[in-house]
């Protein structure tokens, strides 16, 4: 059973209860606990052709709501199935004129399904776009069936409802093309994150669109990011550090320990994240703690 009481702390030992902020012209605080919820809804596991729960029981409420799923276990087959989530975390109310379609490539992902979660919880309506060669369908399935969310299996290397030139274009480009050429003919904002390093293809890419077509473009360039959801085999230094003081190891460092590296706490990149999307900032922005 997860704790009833869990209490996050900041630098300076004051509780934290909301993530995100309010200032700037819009507000994108959501409450701490509803993504606690995400991270730690309960799940039941009940044997197939028995009614009482066995096996896990694992419990979190808050207030008078509590979120759940089930799975029934087939010892026979040795195989599970799963229902659907049937409440989901409060999300806030928007009018019609403030609330946004929003479209996330790779959405299933570490970073996406945390920005997909945000975008959720702030009374969005969001569809996900993803392959599942990375991501995977359980870091968003706490929303499928709810009415503001779509998830959808598609790569996007090929094209999602639009029309372009492919001419010119090398292969390795079809999926930042495909999404530019969908905000240029939809006349969304687009928003692309890439890693911290310079001349970087697909963002010269997207300000060629900006510059010819006058796409409303955001660049972010993210740094190391940690948080939960995050891939514990990846084999970056976070991941290593975290698995081997799990299990009791020596952390291993690299060369001769001088070396220095940015991290981020995921929730604090899609503060940024949001931020850039809701400014008028075109140039590339360094989203990271240095």
């Amino acid at each position: 059973m997860a704790p009833s009481s869990i209490v996050t702390l900041d630098k300076h030992g004051k509780e934290i209860t909301t993530v995100g902020f309010n200032r700037f012209g819009f507000d994108s605080e959501v409450s701490i606990d509803d993504l606690r919820a995400l991270y730690l809804r309960p799940h039941y596991i009940t044997m197939a052709g028995q009614n009482a729960a066995a096996t896990t029981t694992a419990k979190f409420s808050k207030g008078h709501t509590e979120y759940q799923s089930k799975s029934i276990y087939h010892p026979d087959s040795n195989s599970i199935s799963y229902t659907t989530l049937t409440r989901f975390t409060p999300v806030r109310l928007l009018a019609p004129s403030n609330r946004k379609r929003i479209l996330v490539t790779g959405g299933a992902g570490f970073v996406g399904s945390h920005l997909v979660d945000r975008l959720m919880l702030l009374g969005h309506e969001v569809t996900v776009l993803d392959n599942f060669f990375t991501g995977s369908k359980t870091t968003v399935s706490h929303w499928i069936g709810h009415p503001n969310f779509e998830m959808v299996r598609h790569d996007v290397v090929e094209p999602f409802m639009i029309e372009c030139d492919r001419r010119t274009i090398k292969t390795s480009f079809m999926g930042t093309l495909n999404m530019l050429g969908l905000a240029k003919r939809t006349k969304a904002r687009f928003l692309i994150t890439r890693p911290e390093i310079y001349g970087d293809p697909e963002e010269t890419l997207t300000y060629g669109f900006h510059r010819q077509d006058g796409v409303d473009v955001r660049v972010a360039r993210i740094f190391n990011t940690y948080g939960p959801r995050m891939n514990p085999y990846d084999g970056r230094v976070v991941s290593n550090f975290i698995v081997q003081a799990l299990k009791g190891e020596d952390l291993t460092v690299y060369g001769d320990g001088k070396q220095t590296r940015s991290f981020q706490y995921v929730h604090d990149l899609i503060d940024g994240l949001i931020a850039l999307m809701n400014s008028d900032e075109s140039r590339p922005v360094n989203i990271g703690n240095w």
